[in-house]
């Protein structure tokens, strides 16, 4: 989304969003090259039989799912000492992909959809109902000091219902819908789809579902030491010591982790309009829980 009161300019550092071909980006991801620059270099990326993706909208559980890939992959339950913020190809130098990278290293957003079909890599997708995602949205966007006067209707005007020429192609149901579609019209690439509920519901079974999809051959009590890992009360207090890349102010990632705290934040009215938009999602292999 952009920033309040005004359009995301490619050239406007003052601007704290930076758009690239209709995909918004903070200006903070750029590190040492301009931000359209460095997508252009993503695009030519070569990705690898072996490559990994997490996908999500913000909010959904992106970094809980990457922890877990990271402990499965590596074949240990301990923490990756770095952020997901040091995975998460917008945000990090590309260059060097010549050289084996960690285990959970491929993460990344933007449209290298060929480049995904050519090589069947292995997605794993979360998602969570959308009246969560906006109140986890809302305390999360918060934290930047540009961004303490936003209320929840700032974030669902922005993130969910905007018709601003680039911010359209960036809410909650034009993403969703965009996903469907090309998991659907590409019945052949590996996808694990789940939803941030089930891994509440279920957090060991998830993990042992999550290591069969990848191919990593894991004992029963290894899958329960990394579902014990990831409670999201221990990663909440891991993530306090990892190292940081981003230059940015320090936020906090994990707030509640709960299913169900929307109906503390949202009134009647707000619940209400996203009820009647989930009908765009009509047909879409989503089975969204709002409690548990």
């Amino acid at each position: 989304a952009s920033a309040a009161g005004g359009k995301p300019v490619d050239g406007d550092d003052t601007e704290p969003w930076v758009s690239v071909d209709g995909v918004v980006f903070p200006r903070f991801f750029q590190t040492n090259r301009p931000m359209r620059e460095h997508i252009e270099c993503l695009k030519a990326l070569e990705m690898r039989d072996d490559d990994v993706i997490v996908a999500a909208f913000p909010k959904c559980g992106t970094h809980w799912m990457w922890e877990i890939a990271c402990m499965l992959m590596t074949g240990r339950a301990e923490y990756d000492t770095r952020t997901k913020d040091l995975a998460m190809l917008e945000a990090t130098e590309s260059r060097g992909r010549n050289k084996p990278p960690p285990p959970g290293d491929l993460q990344f957003s933007y449209r290298i959809r060929s480049k995904i079909k050519e090589k069947k890599v292995k997605i794993l997708h979360v998602y969570r109902n959308p009246k969560d995602v906006v109140v986890s949205l809302y305390f999360h966007s918060r934290q930047n000091p540009t961004m303490t006067h936003i209320t929840i209707d700032t974030m669902l005007d922005k993130y969910f219902f905007s018709q601003d020429p680039v911010n359209k192609n960036c809410t909650f149901f034009k993403y969703h819908k965009d996903v469907d579609a090309f998991f659907k019209a590409n019945p052949d690439i590996p996808v694990f789809s789940t939803s941030f509920e089930n891994m509440k519901e279920d957090l060991a079974g998830e993990v042992r579902r999550v290591a069969e999809f990848l191919g990593v051959s894991h004992t029963p009590e290894f899958c329960r030491q990394v579902a014990d890992a990831c409670g999201f009360d221990r990663l909440k207090e891991a993530d306090k010591t990892k190292n940081q890349l981003l230059t940015a102010p320090p936020v906090q990632m994990f707030r509640k982790g709960e299913v169900g705290d929307w109906k503390n934040h949202l009134t009647e009215a707000q619940s209400k309009r996203i009820d009647d938009a989930m009908k765009q999602l009509e047909g879409c292999d989503y089975h969204f829980r709002y409690t548990l």
